[in-house]
């Protein structure tokens, strides 16, 4: 029997992938993974799952939700190429936004992290309103938190 033949046992593709069998039964559970055959009632998987397993792992991490996975996965017709091609060009918007937010929050970390308040509910960075005003964008408020007048108490 080749490689390519061998039959695994869930347990068997769940150490090779380095993953629990419930993750491996959840993604059966919800499409990710097309059901394996079975012999005497336990799942048989063939080796080719465990590239499945990879390719939704990746997939993951990237931050692609459950439901877009599949669509990556099983497709409509389209080739996979396509699919993820534009998958991708949906989440990079969302990922320069985190980006954005989260070089905003760790500039601010950086600031607090020289506060030299006597007490908490004197210091401006954190006793400020953190939303922006109607008035104002959501990033000029945190550039007014981080660099105006709320520098010179911290």
């Amino acid at each position: 029997m080749s490689s390519a033949d061998e039959s695994l046992a869930i347990g068997e593709v769940a150490r090779r992938a380095g993953m629990t069998v419930s993750r491996i039964r959840f993604y059966e559970q919800t499409g990710l993974l097309a059901e394996p055959e079975r012999q005497s009632g336990k799942r048989c998987y063939r080796s080719e799952v465990l590239t499945q397993l990879a390719i939704i792992d990746a997939a993951q991490r990237v931050g692609f939700s459950l439901d877009e996975i599949r669509d990556l996965v099983w497709g409509r017709g389209d080739p996979a190429h396509e699919r993820l091609r534009q998958l991708a060009i949906r989440k990079l918007p969302e990922i320069d936004e985190l980006i954005e937010r989260a070089t905003a929050v760790r500039h601010l970390l950086a600031v607090c992290s020289t506060c030299r308040c006597a007490r908490i509910e004197e210091c401006r960075l954190l006793t400020e309103p953190a939303g922006p005003s109607r008035d104002q964008p959501a990033e000029a408020a945190l550039k007014r938190r981080i660099t105006g007048d709320a520098s010179t108490r911290t």
